[in-house]
């Protein structure tokens, strides 16, 4: 069964490609499946605003799907973070807390750390052409104005590392955080999405096929400090428009 697409849910990419590099529809995916990948990019992207109200019946018919894909994919994002299930079953977008956030972001960037410190040893041939690959896209998505896909090439980038842990524990406590950290950037970080952040990916891998794995921790580290900077501000900007 295919889903039909909606002006109302629509995202403002001429795709949904540029935000399933996570989450890939391929040709034999199933129908939750596909209903996942699609609310998920529209909650990533923000075309489902935090805190919006979820109601399982208007979005079933807007995807042109029945009531149980809808519900099973509300589970899978509530998993995520994504979607915050309430009393009497009331659905919405999980709200954007700067405060949460930040918890997030520093619980993230420490097992981020643990992965690459795991992951560098176990990093492979193949994985390395991995890293270059995801540069390459990030640096194509830059020059293309594409900051979802660029998002996304990043997020690969560190999940190359993670991933060569082979920790299921660590993997699992990581990769599905990967849509709030993706909305956080798009949403209040766009900045982050530049050159620098670029310099930043080229800097890691330099680094790593060096073999100086010093250099890749202090190369991530800055880049947490950054990421937590920009949060900060963003936390601080909220409180002074809530006293105004």
């Amino acid at each position: 069964m295919e889903l039909a697409h909606s002006s109302r849910f629509e995202p403002s990419w001429s795709s949904l490609a540029e935000a399933s590099d996570f989450w890939p529809l391929g040709a034999h995916v199933t129908l939750r499946q596909a209903v996942v990948s699609q609310l998920r990019a529209r909650i990533v992207s923000g075309v489902l605003a935090p805190g919006t109200l979820l109601p399982e019946t208007a979005l079933a018919q807007q995807l042109k799907v029945s009531a149980t894909p809808i519900r099973e994919a509300m589970a899978t994002l509530a998993s995520e973070g994504l979607v915050e299930i309430e009393a009497h079953r009331l659905k919405r977008v999980a709200p954007l807390d700067m405060i949460v956030t930040r918890d997030l972001l520093r619980v993230q960037a420490e097992l981020w750390r643990l992965g690459y410190q795991w992951g560098m040893p176990r990093i492979c041939p193949e994985q390395v052409s991995l890293l270059d690959e995801a540069i390459t896209r990030y640096r194509a998505a830059l020059a293309s104005g594409e900051h979802m896909a660029a998002i996304f090439a990043g997020l690969d980038f560190h999940t190359v590392f993670i991933m060569a842990s082979d920790n299921r524990e660590l993997l699992r406590s990581t990769l599905d955080r990967r849509g709030l950290i993706a909305r956080f950037i798009f949403l209040h970080g766009i900045q982050m999405v530049s050159s620098i952040g670029l310099s930043q990916h080229e800097a890691i891998l330099a680094a790593f096929k060096a073999n100086d794995h010093a250099g890749v921790l202090a190369c991530l580290d800055r880049m947490s400090a950054r990421l937590l900077t920009l949060c900060d501000r963003n936390e601080q900007s909220a409180t002074f428009i809530n006293e105004v």
